[in-house]
């Protein structure tokens, strides 16, 4: 009992106060959501059986992203063989290009770094087309790998 009047005493107070004080208080809401980034590759050929006779461009393979941003954000796209394929100890060149992006074929032998979604709304997908060429035709019998990995970053 005694413990119920003392809180019906502090709520008094507190009433009063608050009353002689003003009759209207501002209770700020504020919290943060970092900028973040989506990557998914469609890929349904021909990257995992390239014409090693072919000096032509080979690509059906395509790139999205989709940032919670309005806004372009930065896809970089590195080499596990800086830039060759690899058969045991024999090597093949072969350039990596996007060209929907104007990024023209060239060897991937450093990290490239791309823009990706110029103006793209927050939320949307926006996907570009990937393709690889040959500069010379294989002529050693091999089965030749790479693999590329693109890592989406927010501007």
């Amino acid at each position: 009992m005694k413990k119920l009047l003392i809180a019906a005493a502090v709520a008094a107070l507190a009433t009063g106060s608050a009353s002689a004080q003003s009759n209207s208080v501002s209770i700020p809401l504020s919290g943060t959501l970092a900028k973040s980034c989506s990557i998914s590759a469609f890929l349904n050929g021909p990257f995992d059986a390239l014409d090693l006779t072919s000096t032509g461009v080979q690509g059906a393979e395509s790139l999205s992203t989709s940032c919670n941003y309005d806004g372009a954000n930065n896809v970089t796209f590195t080499s596990a063989n800086n830039g060759v394929l690899k058969s045991g100890n024999n090597t093949l060149a072969y350039e990596f290009g996007i060209p929907s992006a104007n990024i023209p074929l060239a060897a991937l032998t450093a990290p490239r770094s791309v823009a990706y979604g110029a103006g793209a709304p927050a939320g949307s997908t926006f996907t570009r087309s990937m393709v690889v060429r040959l500069p010379a035709a294989a002529t050693i019998a091999g089965t030749y790998t790479d693999t590329i990995t693109a890592t989406v970053t927010p501007n």
